[in-house]
């Protein structure tokens, strides 16, 4: 019994001198709790669960992580797809993407009821687009207008930022072949002159969520002319404007002003186009009214004879469709949606 009282002592005096400490320190993984001995303190505020531990981690991450230099964060979507209505955009196609581009341009209105105001008679191109790089895409299409093959390049070497650069700028190039027979079958008719070429600069801003604006200072040349007044090389400065009216459709107009005196135009008109683009995933559907009918760059430019404000219009429409092509490109469209979308929850990323 002595023995018994005497160890009950010894454990009260070792428990006494334990509590003159006045603090414990726990050590757990990456966390350091302070831990004190009065009566009112709480003994461990750690917490209970690893997930709150991986919770903290992420925050702290995230707080340390510097946010993004606006120089580098670049504006996307200026326009809905790679065309403007008649003309191009700065938009370029995906790299490993293929899109196919369906257009048509009815006879004018102001043809009466029978020629159904138009819709009797079509003009149709049939063309298609490839990414080989994000920012460099080449196409080839065929027209009914004068039964013309073109081909062109299309680089965008300049994109618009959140800050510092306010511009995107992209260089296009069209040839086009026409194939239909000669008007004069008398004379010596050479294939260089069924050629024509299409040189162009595309200068585009997106001002806001529902603004965008493009100049486009082209020059266009033809090996053969129809008369005396016309001339071979012509200079013409478009205008392209985008209106976001919801989260699917925009509005689009465009204008191009031939420069020059007005002897050498023998008689041909500036070309000019209002549409309405519907966006849907990965297809653009584009109802228009124009008064050109050809549908690549030496045709509409050149030759346009339509008066738009006297009746003389065109109804048409523009599809597009895009697809990928290749193993990884699937995969890598999904990672692309997803930096973006990362980067429109955090703020980051402007004018989407």
């Amino acid at each position: 019994m002595k023995r018994v009282f005497i160890l009950i002592l010894f454990c009260k005096v070792f428990v006494s001198q334990a509590q003159q400490y006045d603090t414990v320190y726990k050590v757990r993984y990456d966390t350091m709790y302070v831990l004190r001995s009065e009566n009112n303190a709480v003994l461990d505020s750690a917490p209970s669960s690893s997930a709150s531990l991986l919770d903290e981690l992420d925050a702290l991450q995230t707080s340390e992580t510097p946010p993004p230099n606006p120089k580098k964060i670049k504006i996307y979507s200026t326009f809905g797809g790679t065309h403007l209505i008649n003309g191009q955009t700065v938009e370029t196609i995906n790299k490993k993407t293929m899109a196919m581009i369906i257009s048509h341009r009815f006879g004018r209105v102001n043809a009466g009821w029978r020629e159904f105001f138009g819709l009797d008679q079509a003009s149709i191109r049939l063309g298609f687009e490839y990414g080989i790089l994000d920012n460099l895409t080449v196409g080839l299409g065929r027209n009914t207008y004068n039964k013309t093959f073109d081909g062109y390049v299309k680089y965008r070497f300049l994109e618009q930022k959140q800050k510092g650069m306010p511009l995107s700028m992209c260089f296009y190039s069209n040839m086009a072949i026409s194939t239909a027979k000669y008007k004069n079958q008398a004379r010596t008719n050479y294939f260089s002159s069924r050629l024509s070429y299409t040189f162009q600069l595309m200068i585009a801003r997106k001002f806001n969520d529902w603004f965008s604006l493009q100049l486009m200072p082209t020059v266009t040349h033809k090996n053969l002319v129809t008369s005396l007044q016309e001339k071979n090389t012509m200079f013409v400065l478009g205008t392209g404007v985008r209106v976001k009216l919801s989260k699917r459709m925009h509005f689009m107009a465009e204008y191009y002003a031939r420069i020059g005196n007005k002897s050498s135009r023998a008689g041909y008109q500036d070309a000019f186009a209002l549409g309405l683009d519907v966006v849907t995933g990965g297809h653009v559907f584009q109802f228009q009214i124009t008064n050109a009918q050809a549908m690549y760059e030496s045709g509409f430019m050149r030759e346009t004879t339509g008066k738009f404000w006297k009746g003389d219009i065109h109804i048409g429409f523009n599809i597009s469709r895009t697809w990928g092509v290749g193993k990884k490109t699937k995969q890598e469209r999904k990672e692309k949606k997803a930096k973006k979308k990362l980067a429109q929850q955090n703020g980051t990323a402007s004018y989407h």
